[in-house]
């Protein structure tokens, strides 16, 4: 089992005792009849117009629950194994807005830019994608649907889609059968990302969603917007325990109504600036918390979801660097099994394609320097020193630093190490030339053509509705 970066076993215990007697005391507001009577049956009690939930039932679903989940890529090979420990990063999703590439403003989102995103994201490497932009002058019939289509199209990554309606994730999964041959559910390549509301309300549509997840064993994510000062208790850790509390009382829905539910652990608790009352996503105590669920995940032996390579700031800028790199480091010390929302800008609304290939370096080096110790007789070079101290040569001749120098230490193309006279070009006139580089550059495995047009056909259908 991995070690916990943040939160011992002792203090996660704490948490989980606290998280107990939040549904065991305050209970949740449910409106879903099917998910309420599998509570009660199972032994949960009705107060007023909460249901309270027994710790006897919570660890009776933790410890049968799937501890693990195999995540498929688009040809049905194994992609992501997603279990206490695991450490995989993608983009987030829904943003708004996008600076565009060429004229370098910002713009509304437009489906060709989900395409556009979601090849650069597939190129630079990413575990997994998600749509980076919401377009707005689509029908909200067809809406996620065709998001989540131009995802499948332009990557053989798992993908992790949003969705707003239960009609949404079953026009998702039916697509998801297209492609798949009828195979979805054996070999799933997509994860439904689900919300419950803080604090504590699960909503009929919601949970309707969760239940047709669970049922045929789509793997979900479970995450409130549990953030701390508004919709949360203010400290990091009251968010936590409440954030807690509404993942695993859907994790005891899902179970309940099917013990082989892919569920992962998690939730969203960022701070808000009170200047502004925005939730923030490059604040430190999201990086904060991302790490207290990594470690509640390790103690529950149940993947995490997390975030991080995120800002506030609106263009790339000294804040974009040192928000993005400060999540990154975080997420990779405390191992948060499904990071998202790398390259997301000013508060979750911005996607920019330049951001995207600035947290993907970021990460590479941040994976190179929290690379365990290797006390090998080669890295310790204790035969070197004597070699060079003894004839007093210099290292930068010796054989060992050519055969390992690219091995050893970090270096990137995007970094700039000119003296004062020398040429010298703006970081973001070299990201954008890497951008476009990148992207005439790289080809995705095409869709085959006949599930193309069946496709397109399925979402007319819905869309003459």
């Amino acid at each position: 089992m991995t070690r916990p970066f943040f939160l011992s076993n002792s203090q996660a215990e704490q948490v989980h005792q606290a998280t107990l007697e939040v549904l065991e005391q305050t209970g949740i507001f449910l409106d879903n009849e099917e998910a309420e009577t599998l509570l009660l049956t199972a032994g949960a009690r009705k107060k007023g117009d909460r249901v309270t939930i027994p710790k006897e039932v919570v660890e009776k679903a933790l410890s049968e629950i799937k501890h693990s989940t195999t995540i498929y890529d688009r040809n049905g090979e194994p992609a992501l194994k997603l279990e206490n420990g695991s450490n995989y990063f993608g983009p987030g999703s829904d943003a708004l807005y996008q600076r565009d590439i060429n004229t370098g403003k910002i713009r509304e989102s437009r489906l060709e830019d989900v395409t556009y995103n979601v090849k650069l994201a597939d190129a630079l490497g990413f575990d997994f994608i998600m749509s980076m932009a919401l377009p707005r002058r689509i029908k909200k019939e067809i809406l996620y649907p065709a998001i989540f289509a131009e995802m499948a199209k332009n990557t053989t990554r798992p993908i992790v889609t949003t969705c707003v309606t239960l009609e949404d994730i079953k026009h998702i999964h039916q697509i998801a059968q297209i492609i798949t041959n009828e195979n979805g559910s054996s070999r799933p390549f997509y994860i439904a990302y689900l919300e419950p509301l803080s604090p504590l309300r699960f909503d009929k549509v919601g949970i309707d969603k969760l239940l047709y997840c669970s049922e045929n064993e789509i793997p979900f994510i479970f995450g409130a917007g549990a953030n701390s000062g508004v919709l949360a208790p203010v400290t990091p850790e009251g968010g936590v325990v409440q954030g807690g509390a509404e993942s695993l009382a859907g994790l005891v829905i899902a179970f309940l109504k099917n013990p082989q539910a892919k569920f992962i652990y998690g939730s969203n608790t960022s701070s808000a600036d009170m200047r502004t009352g925005f939730v923030c996503y490059g604040a430190g105590e999201w990086f904060r918390t991302v790490a207290m669920y990594a470690d509640m995940g390790k103690y529950y032996d149940l993947p995490s979801w997390g975030t991080a390579g995120c800002t506030d700031a609106m263009e790339i800028d000294g804040q974009a660097a040192w928000e993005a790199y400060r999540g990154i480091m975080m997420a990779v010390q405390s191992r948060s099994s499904l990071v998202h929302d790398m390259g997301y800008m000013c508060f979750g609304e911005l996607y920019d394609p330049l951001m995207l290939v600035l947290v993907i370096e970021m990460l590479k080096e941040a994976k190179h320097l929290l690379k365990p110790a290797e006390l090998t007789e080669e890295a310790l070079s204790v035969k070197v020193i004597h070699e060079v101290a003894t004839t007093s040569s210099f290292f930068l001749s010796h054989p060992d630093t050519a055969k390992n120098h690219k091995k050893r230490i970090w270096n990137s193309k995007l970094i700039n190490r000119s003296k004062i006279g020398q040429d010298y070009k703006q970081q973001t006139n070299r990201l954008k030339n890497r951008v476009r580089e990148i992207v005439s550059g790289h080809n995705v495995e095409p869709l085959d053509l006949s599930k193309d047009k069946k496709i397109t056909q399925y979402l007319e259908s819905i869309s003459s509705f």
